[in-house]
Parts: C-alpha cells; sequence; structure tokens
C-alpha cells in the first residue's frame, strides 16, 4: 500500500481514546500513516454503559442519579478538551459542543422520566451520544496538532433499518451517500473523521449496530469508499490462541482468514466484531488487528488466503448460554410445528448461535444479552403451547476453530482425552470445517480451556511463522 490513492480506515476502540494521553497517542499514529485515511472513533471508555446506565436511572424517575452520572462523564470531556486543544478558539468551540449534547441528554432525562418506558430506540437515542462527543474532541485535537480533517456524521453515511440496538446497514443507500460525503473529502486528501457504532434510519432516527460494533462500522465504510486495508486498532497484540485472562500463555496468530475469524468473532471472540468480516470479505479488503498500546507488534492480519490448512487457529468460548430443549406436540403436524416455531422465535428475536434437530427434538442454543434483553419466561409459554420445552441456564459453549479440522488426525479423540471426567452435553460440527463446538456447564469452563489449549498449542510444534508468543511489557505508544 505505497501508492499515492490507496485508502485506509482505521478504527480506534475504547480503551484506545479513554483519556488524554491515549487520544494524543492516536493522533500520532494517524499523523505517522500518510495515506489517505478514514479514521472510526467510538465512544471513550465506559462512556456507552454510562449513557444506558443514565438512561435506566431516568426511566425509573430517579433524575437525581441520571443527572450525576451524565455530569460524570460530561466532565471527562471537559478535561480532554482542556489538555489536549491550547489553541482558545479551537477549545471554545469543542467546549460548546460538549454544553450542548449535554443540554439535549437532559432533555432526554426529563422526557423519559415522564413516559416511564425504556424503549430500544429511546435507548439508542441515549447511545449516540457517546461517539458524538468522542468524535467532537478527537477532531479539534487533530485540528489544534495541524491535522487537516473533517468531522462527518455517521448518521447521514449509514443508513440502516429499524431493528433498533442491532440495527442493520443498507448498503445501496449508504454508498449513494458516501460518495456524496466521503469520497470528495478523501479526494481533496482530507482525513476523514467518522463515529462508529451508530447510524439513523431513512426517517433520522438514531440507530446503533449492537455492541462494538465499531469494528463493523469500520469494515462498512472499508467497504464504501473501496479502502485498501481495514485497520482495526484495540488494547490487545491481535487475534490470541485463546483469551489471555484465562491462558496468561496464549499466542499470537501471524494471520487467520476471513472464514475463520468470522466463525471465532461469531463464537465468542471479542477482538473483532461479528459482522465485520462480511463487507471486507465481499470486496475482498484485507483487516489489519493492532495494539494502539504497543504499536511495535506486528498485529494479525485477516485476509482471504489460507496458507495454514488443517490447523487449529484458536479457541473461543461465550457464556451465559441459554439452551432450548424442545420435543413438539405428537398431535402437530411437522412442518406446521416448525411455522409456529420459527413465527415464536421471530417475534422473540433470540441471538440463535446452533440449532440442532432430530426426527422428535431440537436443540436450540441461545446467547443470553443484558444488550436486548430477551423475556425468557414468556418464551417457554409460548413453546409450552406447541411442544414439551425445557430451558437450561448457565451453560457455556466452547469452540475451537480452525481450517480442515474434519482432517486433522485424531482431532475428536483429542478433545476428549485431555478432558477425562468432563461432560460435554452437546457436540457440534459447524455447518463449515472451520469450527468444533462443545456445550459444558460453567463451572467446568476454564478447565476445558486450559486443557484444550495445552493440548493443541502447548504440547505441540506449530509452524513457524503462524504463531508468535507474547512478553509482557509496559504499554508502548509512539506518543
Amino acid at each position: 500500500m505505497n501508492t499515492k490513492n490507496s485508502i485506509v480506515v482505521m478504527k480506534f476502540g475504547g480503551t484506545s481514546v479513554q483519556d488524554s494521553a491515549a487520544i494524543r497517542n492516536v493522533i500520532n499514529i494517524v499523523k505517522n500513516n500518510k495515506l489517505n485515511k478514514v479514521v472510526v472513533v467510538s465512544a471513550i471508555s465506559k462512556a456507552t454503559t454510562a449513557l444506558e446506565n443514565i438512561a435506566r436511572f431516568a426511566a425509573d424517575k430517579n433524575v437525581q442519579e441520571a443527572e450525576k452520572l451524565l455530569d460524570e462523564i460530561i466532565n471527562r470531556h471537559h478535561v480532554i478538551i482542556n489538555d489536549l486543544v491550547t489553541d482558545s478558539a479551537l477549545r471554545s468551540a469543542a467546549a460548546e459542543k460538549i454544553i450542548g449534547y449535554h443540554r439535549q441528554i437532559t432533555e432526554l432525562i426529563k422526557g423519559l422520566s415522564i413516559i416511564n418506558e425504556l424503549s430500544l430506540r429511546i435507548l439508542d437515542a441515549f447511545r449516540v451520544f457517546g461517539e458524538l462527543m468522542s468524535s467532537n474532541v478527537i477532531y479539534h485535537a487533530m485540528v489544534n496538532a495541524g491535522l487537516d480533517v473533517e468531522l462527518i456524521n455517521s448518521q447521514h453515511v449509514i443508513k440502516t433499518n429499524n431493528d433498533f440496538s442491532r440495527a442493520y446497514p443498507n448498503f445501496e443507500v449508504s454508498q449513494v451517500n458516501a460518495d456524496k460525503i466521503v469520497k470528495p473529502l478523501l479526494a481533496k486528501n482530507k482525513i476523514v473523521l467518522a463515529q462508529g457504532f451508530m447510524g439513523s434510519t431513512d426517517d433520522g432516527i438514531p440507530t446503533t449496530m449492537g455492541r462494538e460494533s465499531s469494528d463493523f462500522s469500520a469494515a462498512i465504510y472499508g467497504s464504501l469508499v473501496d479502502a485498501d486495508e481495514i485497520q482495526i486498532w484495540t488494547d490487545v497484540d491481535g487475534v490470541l490462541t485463546c483469551d489471555p485472562n484465562i491462558i496468561p500463555g496464549a499466542l499470537k496468530l501471524k494471520e487467520i482468514s476471513f472464514k475463520e475469524m468470522e466463525e471465532l468473532s461469531n463464537f465468542g471472540a471479542k477482538v473483532l466484531h461479528k459482522n465485520s468480516v462480511k463487507p471486507a470479505l465481499k470486496k475482498n479488503i484485507p483487516i489489519k488487528i493492532l495494539n494502539s498500546k504497543n504499536t511495535s507488534s506486528t498485529g494479525t492480519l485477516v485476509c482471504s488466503e489460507l496458507n495454514y490448512p488443517e490447523h487449529i487457529k484458536s479457541v473461543t468460548y461465550k457464556k451465559n448460554i441459554i439452551v432450548l430443549r424442545v420435543k413438539p406436540k405428537e398431535s402437530l403436524n411437522q412442518f406446521i410445528f416448525w411455522e409456529m416455531m420459527l413465527n415464536i422465535l421471530s417475534r422473540h428475536k433470540p441471538q440463535i448461535d446452533i440449532l440442532l434437530s432430530s426426527n422428535n427434538a431440537l436443540i436450540i442454543v441461545i446467547a443470553e444479552s443484558a444488550y436486548t434483553k430477551i423475556h425468557y419466561d414468556e418464551l417457554k409459554q409460548e413453546f409450552d403451547e406447541i411442544s414439551e420445552c425445557e430451558i437450561v441456564k448457565d451453560k457455556v459453549l466452547i469452540t475451537l476453530v480452525g481450517s480442515d479440522l474434519n482432517s486433522i488426525n485424531n482431532f475428536e479423540q483429542s478433545i476428549f482425552i485431555c478432558n477425562p471426567g468432563i461432560k460435554a452435553e452437546s457436540i457440534i460440527f459447524g455447518f463449515n470445517p472451520h469450527s468444533f463446538s462443545l456445550l459444558v456447564s460453567t463451572e467446568n469452563c476454564d478447565a476445558v480451556l486450559k486443557n484444550l489449549h495445552k493440548e493443541f498449542f502447548e504440547n505441540k510444534t506449530s509452524d513457524a511463522g503462524l504463531f508468535e508468543k507474547i512478553t509482557k511489557k509496559e504499554e508502548k505508544s509512539i506518543a
């Protein structure tokens, strides 16, 4: 990517923009990249959660607590402005914007305390202020640092459906908007600064695309501007072989294919939002996952090439798994049952990870999420009308991800030999040969992960170049 007209999309997450020092580091990273670029930013760390709590306090008529928490978030932004924006006119403009957002959120609090009903649409109206405020602060800090940058509003570019809290973009409409708003700025060699996480409906109603979806926003922008690379700057060195909080000796992958990364994200890996792969894969745009706090790390390349077939790349997990065991009533025709079951699931919209069926029973594996809370008592009540239904909670879905897993010698046997005495309730090979999942009890999660990591990564000699050891060191930025 050395050509003059190459475009890179650079996304910086909440921990990468959490305070003045982090944002100063981001500005230096952006400065050091000489390509045309779209920079996508998240809210500052913990701001989205705070805004959700503010909305909940308001809905409970606890206006005092809502305004107290809001003041804390607003003050964090003012502190960053005072630290990074030394030009008095710029500082005044940045502060005035934050004051304006403060007024708007305060009005939302008052209105919500009156109607006393927190819908997902209203929750999204609160959430988007995190990115609006952070991008305003970062924009003025960038201008103060001498960067030629233009701030745009992602609600004017990314148009979505009205599935609030997990909206999905309309790429055709968004492309028209990007052609009008984004591409002319890039043609002028402007740095385009945009918000992640959010969009809007055709009517201009704010939407969000799910927790941690700024990665998805970066991939959307990458697709819309035909970027040469999408960079996801986060607080880890890349894609790891397991969660380092459980496996301190987890290894970093040099590269991973789009299909493998998609499986890894779908089954719990937090390093990249699960929807991010699709836009990049469609246009074959490589994704680089990098550490803003350790810029010397080479990161992980996510691309279409599969240079290491018949290899396990990582083991991941999802907690708070709900399992529905469903046996249709004998009086129901099979096709009628399926129609009624799908209607029930459509109404409740749970996040279904796996659905297994046999002649007379189904197992539905659902990831529980506080973000879009499902009322499981109501779900079970509806299923009880058409089946014998049992809901089992507090399970963990552990998934091994790689390529051509069904071709690896003694693969399944090795899994169970290294986990003696641990019962796996369900064993699932993925629709494609990239994943193999086990459903286990919560209390066995850490032990199973450690055993699997030891068996497939620590006890085997890896191909040179695929895995790298991570050495503990002080955070290193380029500020």
